[in-house]
């Protein structure tokens, strides 16, 4: 078991390297031209392996704690049982930004492929993994709002995250275009969102593997929630700017 769990971990955190890279190329590149696209599709691929290899990673560790982490084993009996709770808990959180992950880097390439009629993003996987996102999302509602861990209004207010995502890229592609380049508007949008869970998981999980360090009080929960406040004001502002480039700022908007 152990050794699996090593084997999928550092596939996985190399590709969430070559990902995190590839994300940031096409946010300096020029919009359209090669360099562009070419790593949009190689983070779309890292989105995809990420995705996979976090849920693998999250669900071995829910099924054995310890066998995955047996650093984490406490000597005293008494603390099994949290460390177990705790263990499952961040595990949870890992497969939930995977399935957001992969939701919505997939809806933002598949966005742009389809821009001329939208409704061609009706495929079983789009509804599937949009719908899975909220599903996450609730579940992450639910477990936040059931626990009594320190960390649970953390999964309470990222929650509707997952929520979102799926809802919205569900009735992208059941609905007519509202303006001639939403299609623009719902990639970037869908870009960023896969950027936030990219960069939270690596704040929340991928520093602490190079990098011990402990954030107590409101301090600890900045890793948890800082990509999602700057890829949110992100979104808002580059919406509005190409909304303004584009002439439709007098139009329906889509957050």
């Amino acid at each position: 078991m152990y050794s699996l769990f090593r084997t999928i971990l550092f596939a996985h955190i190399a590709v969430a390297f070559f990902g995190l890279a590839a994300f940031w190329v096409p946010i300096f590149a020029r919009k359209g031209e090669r360099v562009h696209v070419r790593a949009g599709k190689a983070f779309l691929y890292a989105a995809y392996f990420v995705g996979v290899t976090a849920f693998m990673i999250a669900t071995l560790s829910i099924l054995s704690p310890f066998g995955t982490h047996p650093e984490a084993l406490p000597s005293d009996p008494a603390d099994i049982a949290a460390a177990v709770t705790e263990i499952r808990m961040l595990e949870a959180f890992l497969a939930y930004l995977a399935i957001i992950t992969v939701a919505s880097v997939h809806h933002g390439v598949r966005s742009m492929q389809t821009r001329r009629d939208p409704a061609l993003l009706k495929t079983p996987f789009h509804t599937f993994i949009c719908a899975a996102a909220m599903l996450a999302g609730i579940a992450m509602l639910v477990m936040g709002v059931t626990t009594e861990h320190s960390i649970r209004w953390v999964f309470v207010a990222l929650s509707p995250i997952g929520i979102l995502i799926g809802q919205n890229a569900l009735r992208y592609a059941r609905r007519p275009k509202a303006t001639p380049m939403a299609h623009w508007y719902e990639h970037i949008g869908a870009m960023i969102g896969g950027g936030i869970a990219f960069h939270t998981a690596f704040a929340v999980f991928g520093i602490q593997r190079f990098v011990e360090y402990s954030l107590e009080g409101f301090i600890g929960i900045l890793p948890w929630i800082t990509p999602g406040i700057i890829g949110t004001i992100a979104t808002v502002v580059w919406q509005r700017h190409y909304r303004r480039k584009f002439g439709e700022t007098g139009d329906a908007k889509r957050a």
